[in-house]
Formats: structure tokens, C-alpha cells, sequence
């Protein structure tokens, strides 16, 4: 079993990002929209706030009250500040994220989640892919893990992860399932898996019993558990597959460099 080292990666990432921002100076700016009252909302904001300095790219943490319309005319705001080239809005928020996210302007949408970016990714143009897929796309490349022909299982059919992943992975030829909680045998699909990428957030949902031993593990589900956080996969299943990311340490930390490589895309395209 082979444990794949996801802050290596993203160190890795953000090496080539801040040697780009400092050979030409790049004046990034990043704004990251966090409703008030979520703690694990603020705890992300916080590691990203740590990436971008890391980088040197500026970020400001903005705490909102969660009423759609205030945070719809602040992200106006920042789509007219010049200085701000890129904005995030931190889940999990209790508003609609597509209303908010739609608000945005695809020149700042760094998370890859606006309908113009979504519909690109459908097209086959992949400029800005949303975060989370775009960093499991990166730790396959890294590790050298081709997915052409491969049985790809995604447990996960959201907006943000699932969806936009099929269809990155049905462009590099992969055969793709996915599994969601209405799926009546998730077992069946699990058990062919050659690639199983999971991210519900159900603590130890992936047991040993329900994946193969050439199984490549890409666990991005995260669950808070007094001060503890565990990801989907049950710890013999981790020792069971051929490879594996952890949590923490493994998806999460490629995530937030992705973000970063976006907002330096969108700069660099803005400012030919």
C-alpha cells in the first residue's frame, strides 16, 4: 500500500506558483467570502489564507451574515475592485452557492464554478476546472496513474466535485460510474473500481470488503469528529488498497494549491 503525499504535491504547485508571481511581480489579490457562524468555514479560510502567503499572493477573509442578498452585493463590490483579481465563497454556507457563485465574474471565478466555466468543462476546454477535481486530476498525474480505459468509480454526484469530474475523467477516456445515496448497491460498483474516488463526508463508508487489492484510493471526504478528522475511507480498507490519499494530508492540501493555480491563470489571462 502506497500513501500518497498530497502537502508534498501542493508544495510542489506552489513552488512553481510563487516563482512565476515574483519573476514578474504579479499583484494577486484574492478574496475569500465566509458567512458568519461556521467554524469549519473559518478553519478552511484560515489554510488558505496561510497558502496564499506562502506564495505571495495578498488574501483578505471577509465575514458575512448569511443573507443571500447582502453577500450578492459584495461580491458586486469585489467583481468592480481592480484590485481584487480572483474571489471564493467558503463552504458549507447555508445560501444558494450557484445564485452567489453565477454572480461572480469568469474573470475572478477562481473555484471554477461559474456556468461559463461548468459548460466549458462539458465542451472539452478545461482553462478553469473547480478546485477539488481539478486537484485529484493532479494527484493521478503526480503519481503517474493513467485512467485511459481504467474503471473509474465516483462516489459523489454534486455540483462542485462529482458532476464536472465525470466529465474530466470521460475526456481522458476513463470508463466512469457514479455512486450517490439513492445508488442501491454501491458495493457493486465499488468492487470493479481500478480508481475509487470518494467524497461524502460518511465517516469509514468505504470498507475492505467493498474494493479490490489494485484499487487506487482517492478519499476527499472530510468529517469533523471531536477535534479529529476522518475521510470515507475505514482505515482496512486504507491498508487493503494499492494506493491511497489520507486525511487529513492528501486531497485537501492539493485543493487549495488548485485554487491558487486559478487565480494566477485568471491573472495572467486578464493581464496579457
Amino acid at each position: 500500500m502506497h500513501i500518497i503525499d498530497g502537502r508534498k504535491i501542493a508544495r510542489e504547485i506552489e513552488e512553481e506558483i510563487k516563482k512565476k508571481i515574483m519573476e514578474e511581480d504579479k499583484k494577486i489579490k484574492i478574496v475569500t467570502i465566509v458567512i458568519e457562524g461556521n467554524e469549519e468555514s473559518w478553519l478552511f479560510a484560515k489554510l488558505k489564507d496561510k497558502a496564499c502567503k506562502r506564495v505571495g499572493i495578498e488574501h483578505e477573509i471577509v465575514g458575512l451574515e448569511g443573507n443571500q442578498s447582502i453577500v450578492e452585493k459584495e461580491i458586486e463590490k469585489y467583481n468592480e475592485d481592480k484590485s481584487v483579481t480572483g474571489i471564493n465563497i467558503q463552504l458549507p454556507i447555508p445560501l444558494d452557492f450557484i445564485k452567489l457563485v453565477s454572480k461572480i465574474s469568469i474573470n475572478k471565478d477562481i473555484e471554477g464554478m461559474h456556468p461559463y466555466n461548468i459548460g466549458n468543462i462539458l465542451l472539452g476546454n478545461e482553462e478553469i476546472i473547480p478546485c477539488t477535481p481539478k486537484a485529484i486530476l493532479k494527484i493521478l498525474e503526480h503519481e503517474k496513474i493513467d485512467v485511459k480505459g481504467k474503471e473509474v468509480v465516483i462516489i459523489n454526484h454534486s455540483n462542485i466535485i462529482g458532476k464536472p469530474l465525470a466529465m474530466l475523467m470521460l475526456k481522458r477516456n476513463a470508463t466512469v460510474s457514479i455512486c450517490h445515496v439513492y445508488t442501491r448497491d454501491i458495493t457493486v460498483h465499488t468492487k470493479k473500481a481500478e480508481i475509487l474516488i470518494t467524497a461524502t463526508g460518511v465517516k469509514g463508508l468505504i470498507k475492505e470488503d467493498m474494493i479490490n487489492e489494485n484499487c487506487v484510493l482517492i478519499d476527499a471526504g472530510i468529517k469533523k469528529e471531536e477535534r479529529k478528522v476522518y475521510g470515507d475511507v475505514d482505515k482496512n480498507a486504507f491498508k487493503k488498497a494499492k494506493a491511497v490519499t489520507p486525511v487529513p494530508g492528501g486531497v485537501g492540501p492539493v485543493t487549495i494549491a488548485s485554487m491558487l493555480e486559478n487565480a494566477l491563470i485568471l491573472y495572467e489571462k486578464v493581464h496579457k
